[in-house]
């Protein structure tokens, strides 16, 4: 049986996916806890929800406006009642390199602690996204 964790990353990870090939940010940034930190695969360090949907909403704008985002395996481990690790694998193609030009499609790990609100719902609370030099599964784990 899948824990209720387990459901809820897949959740996520669904979504983001959703999220990002619509490029509404405000539904991305829903995913975060309001005090969320997020490490970029640029290494900039985002700090709470408005920053990251505000930042992700520029770039979606300019860089990521024709991106088109898709999971791979995720792996989800409880470290307790309420907290939990992800590794999202990923793929992007469509993006561009801050100078404009088209960017060579990409592949990487995203690291998510998730932490459960006091409402009772999962919510990334930390995230650290790191570009791999090894493409991802072929399949899909996420719904």
């Amino acid at each position: 049986m899948t824990e209720p964790v387990e459901q809820a990353a897949r959740a996520i990870a669904h979504e983001w996916e959703a999220a990002w090939n619509a490029h509404d940010m405000a539904r991305l940034a829903a995913l975060f806890t309001d005090d969320a930190d997020l490490v970029t695969v640029a290494a900039t360090r985002l700090r709470g929800r408005s920053q990251i949907e505000t930042s992700h909403a520029a770039m979606h704008r300019t860089q990521f406006q024709a991106s088109v985002w898709a999971n791979h395996d995720t792996e989800v481990q409880r470290l307790g009642p309420a907290f939990a690790l992800v590794h999202q694998a990923w793929s992007i193609h469509g993006d561009l390199d801050p100078d404009g030009t088209a960017r060579a499609p990409r592949h990487g790990l995203f690291s998510w602690w998730l932490a459960l609100t006091p409402q009772g719902a999962w919510r990334i609370r930390a995230a650290q996204n790191t570009n791999a030099t090894t493409p991802p599964p072929t399949r899909s784990s996420t719904p």
